[in-house]
């Protein structure tokens, strides 16, 4: 009896430093670095900018209106009368108004390419993982510190740029 439990007993004490020393492979990958990066980011920006070339230029002719309906409101406020400065600040009104509403289509538009890129970051980061057997990935952000050894951000800014 005192033998079966000696040998369960060593077992376990094997068993036990065998588990403490399994290295567990980490990395660490700056993800903003990695999108700012991308080439496919500059792409994205010149296209977002074409679609919306229409409006932006529509909304600068009226920032231009609502800018001299602004400077004429000071200048001239007291002695225009009330139909006159309605006007005015229905203009001035009017623009703001579709400034904000061009503002957020833009950003859902750009946050929808974004999430596209970082499905790529996403994608690379997961070849990176099955290729060189890593256990774990962190953020740069969620890491206290992180010494370049385990930093694999170039090696998948390296995937995305292919």
């Amino acid at each position: 009896m005192k033998k079966i439990i000696s040998i369960l007993s060593l077992s376990a004490a094997l068993l036990y430093t065998g588990i403490a020393n399994a290295e567990i492979k980490i990395g660490v990958i700056d993800v903003m670095s990695v999108l700012q990066q991308m080439p496919q980011r500059e792409a994205v920006g010149k296209a977002l900018d074409k679609e919306f070339e229409s409006q932006i230029k529509s909304l600068q002719d009226q920032e231009e209106k609502a800018k001299n309906a602004s400077a004429r409101l000071k200048k001239d406020g007291p002695t225009l009368s009330a139909s006159e400065k309605s006007k005015l600040n229905k203009t001035i009104a009017d623009f703001e108004s579709k400034a904000k509403d061009f503002s957020i289509k833009y950003r859902k538009r750009e946050n929808e390419e974004a999430e596209k890129l970082l499905k790529q970051i996403q994608s690379a980061v997961k070849e990176i993982v099955a290729t060189e057997k890593y256990d774990l990935i962190l953020k740069a952000e969620a890491a206290l510190s992180a010494s370049d050894a385990v930093d694999i951000t170039e090696k998948v800014l390296e995937k995305v740029k292919k």
